[in-house]
């Protein structure tokens, strides 16, 4: 399987690490559902460590007997993320942003966006004031509100309403 990026996800077993709760909330979500590129069998973890040395120290210096990459769930365009020379070579690093926020597709799904889109609000200011939803970024919330379903369609949503740099990945290009 590969993703949109043209990463061949076939044969590897992916670290996911993801950024916040909600990032966190979406993967689990997509991945039981068996949404994602790849299946959930073929999953080393998924985790809320970001950097590159934790990563390593935790996950890429046991022996695995296939090939390993990260994928990064974030909101950050700017987050530096470098393995050391050790690991650069040996493990593929692919990242899926969710700029500004992943809260957007809350907006996206509860049909905010034209409201929200060119104010000022950071997005999930606007859950919290407009939508009433004041536990946006809790796990309880997050795993009540979504379904793989709505989910998938707010990602694709996501994807064609935003103007994502070329060659950028989004949740919507981590989904079958």
């Amino acid at each position: 399987m590969s993703g949109d990026n043209g990463f061949h996800f076939a044969g590897y077993h992916p670290i996911i690490s993801c950024e916040g709760t909600a990032e966190q909330a979406a993967v689990d979500i997509l991945l039981e559902a068996d949404a994602l590129v790849f299946s959930e069998a073929d999953v080393v973890d998924v985790t809320r460590l970001r950097k590159a040395s934790d990563i390593q120290d935790n996950y890429l210096n046991l022996d695995y007997d296939w090939p390993v990459c990260i994928v990064r769930v974030l909101d950050s365009r700017k987050e530096r993320f470098k393995l050391g020379n050790l690991y650069a070579g040996r493990f593929p690093v692919v990242s899926y942003v969710t700029h500004p926020e992943i809260e957007v597709l809350a907006i996206i799904r509860e049909g905010s966006w034209r409201r929200w889109h060119g104010g000022r609000m950071k997005p999930s200011d606007f859950c919290k004031q407009e939508l009433g939803m004041h536990e946006v970024k809790r796990e309880g919330f997050l795993k009540s509100y979504w379904d793989a379903d709505s989910l998938t369609a707010a990602a694709r949503e996501y994807k064609r309403l935003s103007k994502i740099p070329k060659g950028e990945l989004c949740l919507a290009d981590l989904i079958r």
